[in-house]
């Protein structure tokens, strides 16, 4: 697995931290969702009151991989790696509104495909709100396509195939 922590600078030049999500990380990320908005915009999430947000993360947290943005000590973005069948994981992935537009769900849709490689997926998958052109055209620059068929559906469902990482002695033509 990725080593994390991992410091990064967003295209503004204000650093952000990425780590691992750990169950002490429960009551900053139960306190960033309760600030996040729009509530229920993505698909009906994050969930819209307190109670629901506990069931929901009762049910996500134990299951896949989960990474944790901070700004300034504060928990502002959580990204999910959740396993579905044949070596596929589902991407979601929620920034606080206080770091949208500042190229951190891009580079984070990058570094969740480098840790869903290395952990042994070969696709992931997401489903976006076709109004939700930011956070497609994030998925789009991070490599994720549109899968056919869902253009006009009441959501947009985007994938993107794992190839292994090759390093320069294996992908060198053999003498």
């Amino acid at each position: 697995m990725m080593e994390l922590p991992l410091r990064q600078t967003d295209r503004t030049g204000r650093p952000y931290l990425v780590r691992y999500y750990d169950p002490a990380d429960r009551a900053a990320l139960e306190a960033m969702y309760a600030d996040f908005e729009p509530k229920r915009a993505a698909q009906g999430l994050p969930p819209d009151t307190a109670e629901r947000l506990r069931a929901w993360l009762d049910r996500v947290l134990p299951r896949g991989i989960h990474l944790l943005v901070e700004v300034g000590g504060r928990v502002l973005g959580h990204v999910m790696l959740i396993p579905m069948e044949n070596a596929t994981a589902e991407l979601a992935n929620f920034l606080h509104q206080s770091i949208r537009n500042r190229g951190i769900g891009t580079a984070m849709n990058r570094l969740a495909a480098d840790i869903a490689r290395e952990a042994g997926f070969r696709r992931l998958w997401l489903s976006v709100e076709p109004s939700n052109r930011p956070a497609i055209r994030s998925y789009q620059n991070a490599g994720f396509r549109q899968l056919p068929g869902s253009l006009w559906a009441p959501e947009i469902d985007m994938a993107l195939d794992l190839e292994p990482r090759t390093t320069p002695a294996s992908s060198s033509p053999s003498a």
